[in-house]
Order: C-alpha cells, then sequence, then structure tokens
C-alpha cells in the first residue's frame, strides 16, 4: 500500500479548561454526510500539575477531511466515582456500530502512587453517537491473571457474530528517571456478546524493554492488516525513540508477518517527530489512516490515504 500524507485536521485551540489541548487516538466512524472523528483531549493542569483526559468529536466533510464542520462542545462521558477505574481520565479506544446503536470502547486509568497510570477497558453505547450511557460502573476489561498490569488501546472486528478483539497488553513498568514507562505487546481475544472477553493467543510479541501497541486491524478480502505503534528500547536514562506505526498482515488473526513500515515522519510539522494511534478506515475504494503527531497528539491529528484500486 502506498500511503500519501494529507496533512493536519485537528488540534485544541487552548480555550475550553477541559479541552486544553492534546488531540489523539482517533476513531473513525463513517455517516451518510460526514465522517465522525471521535478522540481523546486534556484539560489544563490543575494547581497540583495534574490534568483529566476526556472523549469527545468532530465532525469532518466526506469529500473533503480537512474541512472541519462541527466541534462538539462537551465530553461524551462523566469521569468515574473515587475510586473507580476511570476516576482520572477517559481515553477513546474503539467505535463500531453493531446491533443498531454504537459502541464505545474506552479506556479509564488513574493515577496510582507507584506506576504513573493504570488502564483498563470500559463500554459505552449509544442510539445516535452522541449520548453515550456506560454499561457498568466497572471495567469490561480489568486487572486479572489475563491482564495483570493493565490493558490499553484495542482494534475490534465483528465477524459471524463474534467480537475480534487485538488490544495492547501491558508486559512491565520498567524505571524511567524518578518514574516508570511501559511496555506492550499485542494481543487476541474473542467475545459472544463484546462484554465477556476470552483472551487467546499473543500476536506480536516485545522485549521487557520495549513497547508494541495500539493496534488497527482491518480485513480486506481474505487477509487481516495491522498498523501499530512501536517504540525502541529505553535506555540507562530512562528515554527511548519516538513512537513509529508498523505494519503486519495475516491470515488468520493470530499468526502475522511483519512488513516493512509504510508511513514515516515528516522532515518538518505537526508529525515530524512522533507519529503515533493509527486507526484506519475503509472508504469505498480507499483506506484512510488517522494518525497522532508530535508527544502523543499534543500537536492534534491529521490522516494518510491509500487507493485500493
Amino acid at each position: 500500500m502506498n500511503w500519501i500524507k494529507q496533512g493536519h485536521i485537528f488540534a485544541p485551540n487552548g480555550t475550553s479548561d477541559w479541552m486544553y489541548h492534546y488531540a489523539s487516538q482517533v476513531c473513525p466512524i463513517e455517516f451518510n454526510s460526514f465522517i465522525r472523528l471521535y478522540f481523546t483531549t486534556r484539560s489544563k493542569l490543575d494547581d497540583k500539575g495534574n490534568y483529566k483526559t476526556k472523549i469527545t468529536f468532530i465532525d469532518c466533510d466526506k469529500d473533503d477531511l480537512s474541512k472541519v464542520i462541527y466541534v462538539h462542545n462537551s465530553p461524551l462521558l462523566s469521569l468515574g466515582k473515587p475510586g473507580t477505574f476511570d476516576e482520572h481520565g477517559t481515553m477513546a479506544c474503539e467505535v463500531i456500530f453493531y446491533d443498531n446503536k454504537y459502541w464505545l470502547y474506552y479506556i479509564g486509568w488513574q493515577r496510582s502512587s507507584t506506576v504513573p497510570y493504570i488502564n483498563t477497558i470500559g463500554l459505552a453505547t449509544s442510539k445516535d453517537g452522541v449520548t453515550f450511557e456506560k454499561v457498568s460502573e466497572g471495567p469490561i476489561i480489568g486487572i486479572s491473571k489475563d491482564t495483570p498490569f493493565g490493558v490499553a488501546k484495542a482494534s475490534i472486528l465483528i465477524e459471524d457474530k463474534k467480537f475480534h478483539m487485538w488490544y495492547s497488553h501491558y508486559i512491565n513498568w520498567i524505571p524511567s528517571g524518578n518514574s516508570f514507562r511501559p511496555t506492550y505487546d499485542i494481543r487476541y481475544a474473542t467475545s459472544e456478546d463484546g462484554i465477556n472477553w476470552k483472551f487467546e493467543n499473543k500476536c506480536i510479541s516485545s522485549s521487557d524493554n520495549k513497547a508494541v501497541a495500539t493496534p488497527s486491524v482491518r480485513k480486506i478480502d481474505n487477509t487481516y492488516y495491522m498498523w501499530y505503534g512501536y517504540r525502541a528500547e529505553v535506555d540507562k536514562n530512562g528515554k527511548s525513540g519516538p513512537y513509529k506505526i508498523g505494519y503486519a498482515i495475516s491470515k488468520n488473526k493470530t499468526d502475522w508477518k511483519l512488513l516493512k513500515d509504510q508511513i514515516h515522519l515528516s522532515k518538518t510539522g505537526w508529525d515530524s517527530e512522533m507519529i503515533c494511534y493509527p486507526n484506519v478506515l475503509k472508504l469505498k475504494d480507499k483506506m484512510l489512516m488517522f494518525y497522532s503527531g508530535n508527544h502523543y497528539g499534543k500537536d492534534g491529528f491529521g490522516y494518510a490515504q491509500t487507493n485500493l484500486k
């Protein structure tokens, strides 16, 4: 696939306290005349230097995605009660339309006294794609024997009325200066109802000092395609290279062949230092890859395009 970058789409302008900066983890959904892009944003820092993350969306002209026709003016989900999995933030994970409703899988995060945070996955649903209701006060995928360190960004496909999920699986937290940095690999799970999951195989392994995460899986003909984020090893000073976007293919959902990267850092601008959080939408005879730029999306997000014919 020959991906051609199409440019920057959106970044908050700093006028809203709750959507002060950052736009990342984009989840696209096609509507009749526009593309809705759900994403995660960050609040202005409070007096303790902390921020909270919330989910909202913009709508873009389907024929010209650089044209933003609507910016939603409120978060889609409230934060959880003290002590719950999403008390400090909600982050977009995946949005699908199934059984006449929109399913918003989201990451809930809590600050921690040891590692910086703990991530698990919750679910909210909506009939109109705007007003969402959480299905439970707790996560649908929490800390367990299968996910002892947590779980993050996932990609979900439905085939034959069965849910298939590829997800970011935390391996270990490693020292990074006075704090810790996460490491991940990508794993696979299935579900009959989209809520209760059976955890199965590893898909793309990683060492304890690297990160392979944030998959976006799409099926074209009889082949599964995955785009994902990866990061180099953390050095003795707690530093590593920036996230980049990798590429792999599979015939059976679990055995993946890693191929040459298809999209790269720009020489200058909003995606010149980092490209991360890919999410791909098939639109007629083309594919659109939405991704975040420098510093995990502090400079916002944009997209690239490839033609299938």
